[in-house]
């Protein structure tokens, strides 16, 4: 039997999101036989990261939070080196930046970064793309969650399109399913009645997930149909503002802010209606885990939403930043009982037909095992920076799997 090849994973986040359980969904999953799996992340994430990842995934806690930072490139240089690890997989341009330079000169084989959404964060020298451009000459290849961050990659910083793979994210479509037994008890728990109409956001508490467009919305639907709860789940530092934009607006009967939770999915077994009004996305996590749930969604046309939500078939889609009509979109799913199931039976089908987690991982072990063979083949423990074909390499032969079922 040939030894696993161990594949590091790195964030510098300090903030949890859907971001981190896409890592952790890949951690948990990829197969032992082949792969041996190892993720360093900051401090503030170690114990979540820890407490959400199986027994058999090594977690580091190295506080790389910025590229001039030597202490800790050298920590990470040294695990490397000990490790031996053949692929380093980075999230996000913030974390390549400071983990990439050290994988190259340390004698990682393959170096991959996976885009979640067009990074509208980034202000001054950091939306400056050539920074981008030249972390890109250690990146062997990278990953987009949609096409959306493909188009992105390619036309605002100029990422050659053969060194692009979109791998739609995944969700584990056990956990995430219609359940009538468990939809009682949690409306129960909650103090919801039937009549309750049940809208649930699944967000960080952040401006750009866009809460004050969804209160706003909310305020103008609960003049007209007073039945209407809203769940947050969530955390953040905006959560203060979020607490007082309700209390302004008179929504402190309609909103529950419930906090973290790290399983959902009973939460969306309560709703009738996911909401993500946000101003940028790359393909929420969130939207996958309430179609799988067979619960609507009406979100921003923004990013990759677009890619999950058929407007008018599983969910609705309005303009970010436009209360009016996202109050009228919820409105309209608030009164007709027969499209919330209709939508969300269409949700569902889609989530199983093309965005299961196997199909996500199965993804991600080919390109892995790809771009290292590739690799090889240049005889070479290094690996250069390189081009390559995803079309070739990944065949969409690789890429069939049964359809799910369920």
């Amino acid at each position: 039997m040939h030894p696993s090849l161990p594949v590091l994973h790195f964030t510098n986040s300090t903030l949890w999101g859907g971001v981190e359980e896409h890592i952790c969904g890949l951690l948990n999953n990829l197969s032992r036989e082949t792969f041996s799996p190892h993720l360093v992340c900051s401090p503030a994430l170690f114990e979540r990261f820890r407490s959400r990842c199986g027994s058999d995934v090594q977690v580091s806690p190295v506080s790389l939070l910025s590229p001039g930072d030597c202490r800790a490139g050298m920590k990470l240089a040294r695990l490397i080196r000990r490790e031996r690890f053949a692929i380093l997989h980075s999230h996000m341009f913030w974390s390549s930046l400071c983990a990439c330079p050290i994988a190259w000169g340390s004698g990682v084989s393959v170096m991959i970064e996976t885009l979640h959404g067009t990074e509208a964060w980034r202000t001054g020298w950091k939306a400056r793309f050539w920074v981008d451009r030249l972390i890109n000459l250690f990146i062997t290849g990278h990953v987009a969650v949609s096409d959306s961050d493909a188009r992105f990659l390619i036309n605002r910083k100029h990422v050659p399109s053969d060194k692009i793979v979109t791998i739609h994210n995944g969700v584990d479509l056990r956990r995430f399913s219609p359940c009538e037994s468990i939809r009682r008890q949690m409306r129960d728990r909650l103090g919801f009645s039937d009549q309750d109409v049940v809208l649930i956001v699944v967000a960080r508490f952040h401006a750009g997930k866009g809460h004050a467009v969804l209160f706003k919305a909310l305020s103008s639907v609960v003049e007209r149909f007073a039945d209407v709860r809203l769940i947050c789940l969530g955390e953040g530092d905006g959560e203060g503002e979020a607490r007082r934009i309700c209390g302004e607006l008179g929504l402190a009967q309609f909103v529950r802010f419930e906090g973290y939770h790290p399983d959902v999915a009973e939460w969306f077994q309560a709703a009738d209606v996911n909401v993500l009004p946000s101003f940028y996305e790359g393909l929420p996590l969130t939207i996958l885990e309430a179609m799988a749930s067979g619960v609507p969604t009406v979100a921003s046309n923004v990013g990759g939403i677009p890619e999950l939500v058929e407007n008018g078939i599983s969910g609705l889609l309005v303009p970010s930043g436009d209360s009016s009509a996202l109050a009228n979109a919820l409105l309209r799913l608030a009164r007709d009982k027969d499209l919330r199931r209709s939508m969300g039976a269409a949700a569902r089908s889609i989530a199983l037909q093309t965005f299961s987690l196997e199909q996500h991982v199965h993804k991600t072990e080919q390109l892995y095992l790809s771009l290292y063979e590739a690799a090889s083949t240049r005889g070479s423990s290094w690996c250069a920076p390189s081009k390559f074909r995803s079309d070739r390499i990944i065949s969409d032969e690789a890429f069939r799997l049964p359809p799910a079922k369920g």
